[in-house]
């Protein structure tokens, strides 16, 4: 792997290969003098993945030469282990705004948009489209701004270009001899997932048939799979639905298969390259799934965020409809990532609060018990054997107080399992490893510890956070200023309950920041009027912390040095959760890290060694530090790639000329650009 030039238009610097091969193996030797004994973590939204533009379908792809390449450049910028994706279900799009999270789509399901088209050309997926086919998809990718944002709208409706040709795969597939591979692994595949392929096809089928929501279908057909439903003509329409609509079904069923195969290749393909897949288990399930197994829920009650709640009356019966189904989401989450999961939400299997439905009521229990961590614990084991490592479990137990209140019985239960904390509300009992195991009696080697995730606001952003009296600017000013810290929707300030709640959070972050500031000061005797007017050297003092613990976490927006809100909580809008990747990103990364945002590892390195006195315990090793820092972050260093350039340009001036002089049969060869690879 080597970090080169990547565009005809820019000359900054880049490693060389000799030096990226040097750097590749100097990470894990830094790392583990600095105590970084454990997991150094990349999350990103893997549809959000660079694409070229002649096969840019929309979205991006985990299994795809572009996807997988940038992982391994930031594996070799940021000596990243693993890499951690949101969830991978079947997402929807809201009619409302057009938003689409991952965080609101299926349990059980994978996406089809985990299938790259492009592969299913090759004859060992079955040859099963034409390039001609893919090409259309490709065509069809028209939106105005497709280059910044996701068009999810290409991919996932029912009548969606990408569905249409997904459909010419499915009725080739059904031609492949019975005694085919693909064949053979499809029907042990239907075999072992039934219990739910089933349901949820037929609940796919029912849906485009409704066009609507399951509250407004038929009551019979709300109710197919529930067995406390006291209808004599359920089970005849149930089996007469399922004959009617079995092509749809087996349709489903074939993207289950070609998502999971895929989802299966990348896992082995990061392994390959040293690292490793985490998947995110988010917390809620889809009305697709309430449908499929209405017994293991709740009526009337949600667990937030409108997902339907299990039957926490129930669910501490290990034979109860509700214990099953999380046993089986686990379960697939499990043989899915190899036991490497990030639990969304852990802190409701603690403590739930369950909201009515009608009400908006809140019911916040104490279970007062870890049995059902310890359920999920388990079936995990089950399924890893003796590859089951505790510390790849990634629990989120980071809320308000108001959620769920760290006393000490439920520290005690979250003691020896990893947690995951970002260091947006760094204080100093907080948000900071001296914090973390000085007063929360934290251990390191079970703590995840990072600048922030998609529910925190970009390192860039909370950095320029400064002292505002919104009490002397117009409605519209303090908009703007709002706005611009925390994105999405800026309509959304019209609701009188957004605009003063985000004047109130701006008013806490910014006291909060000033409390980091004397800490960071402290730490990394940087004067504190140099923090609180350098937004950049704050950031940078703030990564440098989130390097203090054994394992740590990077959004890939603020690698990137991004302002962009990826999750804007109230304020979501169509843009949130679309924001891509672009294929010159190591110009968008080295641009960002010579301003002073971005993550360049290296000045974080610097930053610890100094610390620690480990640059003068290893001098040779401290100045390859500072080299490399350097070279990532200045952009008026050598200019590797003129050179070349030059010698291509002469060389066609020479060719030219000896056209002109008549040679013939001189066939011209491509000029080489060099590109990441």
């Amino acid at each position: 792997m080597r970090v080169n030039c990547i565009s005809n238009t820019t000359f900054q610097r880049r490693l060389k290969n000799s030096e990226a091969r040097e750097v590749n193996k100097l990470h894990p030797q830094i790392q583990n003098l600095l105590g970084h004994t454990g997991q150094n973590i990349l999350i990103v939204h893997d549809a959000c993945l660079p694409v070229t533009t002649g096969s840019d379908t929309g979205i991006g792809y985990l299994y795809s030469k572009e996807g997988l390449k940038f992982l391994n450049d930031m594996k070799t910028l940021l000596g990243i282990t693993t890499v951690e994706v949101h969830p991978q279900g079947e997402y929807n799009i809201s009619p409302k705004n057009r938003f689409c999270c991952p965080y609101s789509g299926s349990a059980l399901s994978l996406g089809s948009h985990l299938i790259p088209p492009a592969e299913l050309i090759k004859p060992e997926y079955g040859a099963l489209l034409t390039n001609t086919e893919v090409q259309s998809l490709i065509n069809s990718n028209t939106a105005a701004n497709k280059d910044k944002i996701l068009n999810w709208e290409n991919i996932l409706p029912f009548n969606s270009p990408n569905e249409k040709i997904l459909k010419k795969a499915f009725e080739r597939f059904k031609e492949l001899p019975a005694n085919s591979q693909l064949s053979s692994e499809f029907r042990e595949f239907c075999r072992l997932n039934n219990d739910w392929l089933e349901p949820l096809g037929l609940y796919q089928s029912l849906l485009k048939k409704y066009k609507t929501t399951l509250k407004h279908w038929e009551e019979q057909d709300k109710h197919l799979y529930n067995p406390d439903y006291n209808n004599p003509a359920k089970q005849e329409r149930l089996n007469r639905l399922l004959t009617e609509n079995s092509n749809d079904i087996g349709f489903y069923k074939f993207k289950q298969f070609y998502a999971d195969k895929f989802l299966n290749k990348s896992q082995n393909e990061l392994k390959k390259a040293g690292l490793k897949l985490t998947g995110d288990m988010l917390i809620g399930f889809s009305e697709a799934e309430a449908f499929a197994f209405p017994k293991a829920f709740m009526k009337g009650k949600e667990i937030g965020w409108g997902l339907p709640a299990l039957d926490y009356n129930t669910i501490l019966n290990p034979d109860s409809p509700a214990a099953k189904l999380l046993k089986r989401k686990t379960e697939l989450f499990a043989r899915r990532y190899s036991g490497n999961i990030r639990f969304d939400v852990a802190w409701a299997y603690l403590s739930p609060a369950l909201e009515d439905a009608k009400t908006g009521d809140i019911e916040r229990r104490r279970l007062n018990t870890d049995a059902l961590l310890k359920m999920i614990e388990d079936t995990i084991r089950e399924v890893t054997g003796n590859k089951y490592n505790e510390k790849n479990l990634l629990y989120e137990f980071e809320a308000s107080e108001q959620d769920f209140i760290l006393d000490n019985e439920y520290r005690n239960f979250i003691k020896k399992r990893t947690k995951v904390y970002s260091m947006q509300y760094m204080d100093k009992h907080w948000g900071y490893l001296d914090g973390f195991v000085n007063h929360q009696c934290f251990t390191p080697e079970y703590l995840v510890a990072g600048l922030g995730n998609q529910d925190v606001l970009p390192i860039k952003n909370f950095a320029e956070i400064k002292d505002v009296d919104f009490s002397k600017l117009t409605k519209e000013e303090s908009v703007n200023i709002l706005w611009n810290i925390f994105g999405g929707d800026i309509k959304q300030f019209n609701h009188k309950d957004n605009f003063e709640f985000y004047i109130q959070k701006y008013t806490e972050l910014c006291q909060k920041k000033k409390a980091q500031i004397k800490i960071l000061s402290n730490t990394y005797n940087i004067p504190e009027e140099t923090l609180l007017n350098s937004p950049e050297k704050f950031a940078q003092a703030k990564a440098a912390e989130s390097f203090a613990g054994k394992n740590t976490m990077y959004y890939f927006t603020d690698v990137l040095g991004r302002n962009i809100v990826f999750d804007a909580d109230r304020l979501n809008g169509y843009e949130n959760y679309r924001y891509r990747i672009q294929p010159n990103y190591i110009d968008e990364y080295t641009r960002a890290v010579s301003e002073g945002f971005g993550i360049n590892m290296f000045d974080i390195y610097e930053k610890r060694f100094k610390l620690m006195g480990l640059d003068i315990k290893y001098p040779e090793l401290f100045k390859k530090i500072q080299k490399y820092k350097k070279i990532i972050q200045d952009t008026n260093q050598p200019k590797t790639c003129i050179n070349k350039y030059i010698s291509i340009v002469g060389c066609g001036i020479i060719f030219a000329a000896l056209l002109f002089l008549g040679i013939k049969n001189t066939k011209k060869q491509p000029a080489k650009t060099n590109r990441l690879s």
